[in-house]
């Protein structure tokens, strides 16, 4: 997969979701990124094995290194409704370290290029895994798995800023 953007590149407009006591609220990810530092991992779906007990996990053990590194924001992205994603968000996150936000609409994901459908898992149109790394707006680097359940280049480990 050859994603739309590329490191160098302004993140592209796009529209997401979150629930604020209880009601959808829009997130436009310019403002939110503007002027700060941001890893964003982008998932296939909430509650699916691989993001769950792996991806997530992975990216929890290491929001204090992130932040001590200057990044402002950790965010995981995933192409489900806001209601799911908050209902993940509290189960993988119960301490709330990483902002959680819906693509349910996959603007994000269709903007930057990593859509894909999952026909053989049932899930239909949805997110490739992704790892992006924002500074003031711009893409530094975006990782993205040749498939949903690879786990490959967009761990942690694979969190390095280009500066």
């Amino acid at each position: 997969m050859t994603p739309r953007v590329s490191s160098g590149d302004r993140l592209p407009q796009a529209v997401l979701g979150r629930l604020l006591h209880g009601v959808a609220q829009r997130v436009d990810l310019q403002a939110l990124f503007a002027g700060k530092r941001a890893v964003v991992v982008g998932v296939p779906g909430a509650f699916t094995p691989v993001c769950s007990c792996e991806h997530i996990p992975d990216l929890l053990k290491n929001v204090a290194r992130f932040r001590a590194s200057g990044i402002d924001h950790v965010v995981c992205v995933a192409p489900d409704n806001p209601w799911v994603v908050e209902a993940w968000a509290r189960e993988v996150d119960p301490g709330g370290r990483i902002l959680f936000l819906s693509d349910g609409n996959l603007s994000l994901a269709r903007a930057l290029g990593v859509n894909v459908v999952d026909a053989d898992r049932c899930l239909g149109e949805v997110s490739a895994r992704y790892m992006m790394l924002i500074d003031r707006g711009v893409v530094r680097r975006l990782n993205v798995e040749a498939g949903i359940n690879d786990l490959t280049c967009t761990r942690s480990e694979d969190v390095v800023f280009i500066d």
